[in-house]
């Protein structure tokens, strides 16, 4: 009984040990089927064959990269032009350092820099043997001067004229002035009680057109604006184009003829061509000066300078005068970050700055006042 007890217990532990390494063996097998689940899972990234995106817009940035729109911010109107070489220029310049300061002559070219005299908005003759010019300090008024600077003499006295322009014949001189007007009462007629008054009529300041006759210093005022600045002749010497109260104006040198010349009250300045079929012009555009060109009937406009928009500050040009052939434009521009002068053609093509010796001498200002700070002859 005993040797089958024995026996027995030997077979229980042998079928026992067997278990024991039987399960240990199901443990490490359920292990590698989790592992490939988890690499499975890792493998997930393999999809990450959604590089797929990569490939399709990693080429498309460079295509649509905008730097073809770089050029066009520099499209507008070259600020110092194509730097080819140009001829030099001709004639002569007539210019102030300042209003009331030194008016200087120089070539065009840069050379002969002379004083001439002192006093502000100088103009030449058309035959370019004389220069007209105001004067702000005794005694003040409208003078004349020979070009090499003899023969000074005063035409007309006024302590506040301003901006004279020599007819095409040269027997009269235009130019604008203060004078004492009267605001006209503003009333209104009320049935059953008469005139009823808003507001009374005043005494006001106003900027009057004067021209006078060279020859004995007489003076007629064309009728125009309570404030009109800045004549120019018209080429037959009959009309004044100014600028009024809404825009440019032109009036009658003799007479009472006063109509509107453009419709826009932000054109300024008005210049006209020798020839007499042209007009260039200032205009205030939203926030600094350009120089416009108009047809002799103030019909069409065109913009002669510009800037790019994306600028911070817009420079300014202003003070446009003619060349003595018409085909060509001198102002005054502080795209440099300093007042300097600059020419263009008559189109706006071919702008560059000139007379640099000049103005690295001499400091040029400008206050927004009607000035006319060059003049060009022959």
């Amino acid at each position: 009984m005993r040797g089958k007890t024995l026996v027995l217990a030997v077979l229980v532990l042998f079928l026992t040990g067997c278990g024991a390494l039987a399960s240990p063996q199901a443990v490490e097998q359920a292990e590698p089927s989790s592992t490939p689940t988890v690499t499975a899972t890792a493998a997930v990234p393999t999809p990450m064959a959604t590089d797929t995106p990569t490939a399709t817009t990693v080429p498309p940035t460079p295509t649509a990269t905008p730097q073809p729109p770089t050029p066009t911010a520099t499209t507008p109107r070259p600020l110092p032009p194509t730097p080819t070489p140009t001829p030099g220029l001709q004639g002569r310049f007539v210019f102030q350092s300042a209003s009331d300061g030194d008016v200087y002559v120089v070539n065009a070219d840069g050379t002969g820099l002379v004083r001439l005299t002192r006093g502000m908005d100088p103009s030449w003759s058309p035959d370019g043997t004389q220069v007209t010019f105001a004067r702000w300090t005794e005694p003040w008024g409208i003078y004349a001067i020979d070009a090499d600077g003899s023969n000074e003499r005063l035409l007309f006295s006024s302590s506040v004229a301003r901006g004279p322009v020599w007819s095409p014949d040269e027997s009269q001189i235009a130019f604008f002035f203060t004078t004492e007007g009267r605001h006209e009462a503003w009333r209104i007629w009320i049935q059953g009680f008469g005139w009823y008054y808003i507001e009374r009529g005043y005494q006001q300041t106003e900027w009057h057109l004067g021209v006078i006759n060279v020859a004995d210093g007489s003076l007629r005022e064309p009728y125009c604006d309570n404030l009109s600045f800045s004549p120019t002749w018209t080429s037959d010497g009959t009309r004044l184009v100014y600028d009024g109260e809404q825009g440019l104006r032109i009036s009658e040198a003799q007479g009472a003829n006063n109509e509107p010349f453009t419709d826009n009250v932000h054109d300024y300045f008005p210049v006209m061509s020798p020839d007499g079929g042209r007009i260039a012009f200032m205009h205030w555009q939203h926030d600094h000066w350009e120089i416009y060109l108009t047809g002799a009937d103030g019909v069409g406009r065109w913009p002669l300078t510009g800037s790019s928009p994306l600028l911070e500050t817009r420079p300014n040009n202003v003070s446009p005068a003619w060349s003595p052939d018409g085909t060509q434009i001198v102002f005054l521009s502080d795209r440099g970050g300093e007042w300097a002068f600059y020419v263009m053609n008559a189109d706006g093509s071919d702008q560059r700055q000139i007379l640099m010796d000049v103005t690295q001498t001499l400091k040029i200002s400008y206050a927004g006042v009607h000035e006319r700070v060059i003049s060009w002859t022959t």
